[in-house]
């Protein structure tokens, strides 16, 4: 409900959720009006908790952040052919429709389980009296464009959601626990600066697989106004939550109804793994899924946060870290 009469605070909002009408992933619009006070209302559906309460109360694993990035793609997919940009996409902004069974993946890539919500900054593409010379959206999840005050456009969703997924897997961004400068305008400023800095370097992608870097570099590389080719943005999707989740739920994102690329790849109990070790056989594996197979997250080190750990004047080599590589296996083991 607005705040003051007459002030047109979700105006728009209503305009965007009756234009997303019975579009998956959108809230359906149930009511809407104006009181005896001439403040305007709206009804939706109550969902269950945001993001930002989710990962309060339990952290989510590799695949189940794929799984939110896969469904919201689809969702803003439907929404960007529309022609409307949703232009702050956050945790808060993000909904789950039920309570989350823990380390459940395939009930995140359910429709309509993953909501997105508040579309009270929304614009149409190319309005240029708001989207120009103006900040908008969350300081942690706004794109770098929306920092200088330039045009925005699709690109700039989907910078937000690669914002979304990086806080899951990591708790943080690089640049949500600055402190605040004290004015708005100079965080807004060195905020932009920060992730002109780091984007387009590993620093967001190190606990994600390789095809997230593809992620980021495609969104880079799009105009604000270009459509982005949302059938190549699932593909890398659906590979990342092929290699990472060799279980009998890979059944469900192979048959999830909404991605119909998912559902090119055919209904079928096996599944081709690329190996890229030095293996006798570097082959294509076909591999039988098996009922016994649970899905194991990667435990990664980084040198980095080992090295945090001493002092420049206590390292001598990298022998220092107790780290040896195990050639028969390729990995790194990290000894105590």
């Amino acid at each position: 409900m607005e705040k003051y009469p007459n002030s047109g605070q979700i105006d728009g909002e209503i305009k965007a959720l009756k234009e997303l009408d019975q579009i998956g992933g959108i809230p359906n619009l149930i009511h809407h009006g104006m009181t005896s006070e001439n403040k305007c209302f709206l009804i939706l559906p109550l969902l269950n908790c945001s993001l930002r309460e989710l990962v309060k109360s339990q952290q989510l694993s590799l695949s189940q952040t794929l799984a939110i990035g896969l469904s919201l793609i689809e969702t803003l997919e439907k929404v960007h052919q529309k022609n409307i940009l949703h232009l702050d996409i956050k945790l808060e902004n993000i909904m789950v429709s039920q309570k989350l069974q823990k380390n459940s993946k395939e009930q995140l890539l359910q429709p309509g389980f993953i909501q997105l919500i508040d579309f009270g900054l929304s614009q149409t593409l190319g309005n240029s009296k708001f989207l120009k010379n103006v900040f908008i959206g969350s300081l942690n999840f706004a794109s770098r464009a929306s920092h200088k005050g330039e045009s925005l456009g699709y690109k700039d969703d989907l910078e937000s959601l690669f914002y979304v997924l990086v806080y899951l897997r990591n708790c943080k961004l690089p640049w949500s626990q600055k402190p605040s400068m004290g004015c708005k305008n100079m965080d807004i400023k060195f905020i932009g600066e920060m992730k002109a800095s780091i984007f387009n370097t590993m620093v967001l992608c190190q606990k994600f697989p390789l095809e997230f870097s593809k992620f980021m570099q495609y969104i880079d590389e799009l105009k604000h106004y270009q459509m982005p080719d949302y059938t190549y943005i699932k593909e890398l999707f659906i590979k990342m939550l092929q290699n990472t989740s060799l279980s009998p739920i890979m059944d469900q994102f192979l048959n999830y109804s909404p991605v119909q690329s998912i559902n090119q790849l055919g209904s079928s109990e096996k599944i081709l793994i690329r190996v890229e070790q030095n293996l006798p056989n570097n082959n294509s594996i076909e591999t039988q899924i098996q009922d016994d197979i649970i899905d194991v997250e990667a435990k990664v080190v980084h040198l980095s946060d080992l090295i945090g750990k001493y002092t420049t004047i206590q390292i001598k080599s990298i022998q220092t870290l107790n780290i040896e590589y195990d050639y028969n296996s390729s990995n790194l083991c990290i000894t105590k």
